[in-house]
């Protein structure tokens, strides 16, 4: 799968390309790059999501999905359920995003 997104990222920079000779004002190439630009984030969200669910996969194959990396209690089903991919609980989470902020 991440060979599918990586082949996207070249094909939008072709296409983009190919319609150089269409932009015929400032305004144009400025939506054009923006354009680019977006679907450029969009390829990078789409590939840490899927790089989530593959980790989701390995740690469900090797047993230990549903268990918090940090503290190594159970990841309440609630949690799991609004978000799958989660490799914390809440506590350990929230924890580790204000050790993030500061």
């Amino acid at each position: 799968m991440f060979d599918e997104l990586r082949a996207s990222a070249p094909s939008a920079e072709a296409a983009l390309a190919e319609n150089d000779h269409e932009v015929k004002t400032h305004a144009d190439e400025a939506e054009a790059e923006r354009a680019g630009d977006v679907h450029m984030a969009e390829v990078e969200i789409d590939r840490a999501r899927l790089e989530e669910i593959e980790q989701a996969i390995a740690r469900l194959a090797s047993g230990r999905y549903g268990i918090c990396e940090d503290c190594a209690n159970e990841i309440p089903r609630a949690r799991l359920l609004a978000r799958p991919t989660a490799i914390r609980c809440t506590a350990c989470q929230t924890a580790a995003e204000a050790r993030r902020r500061h």
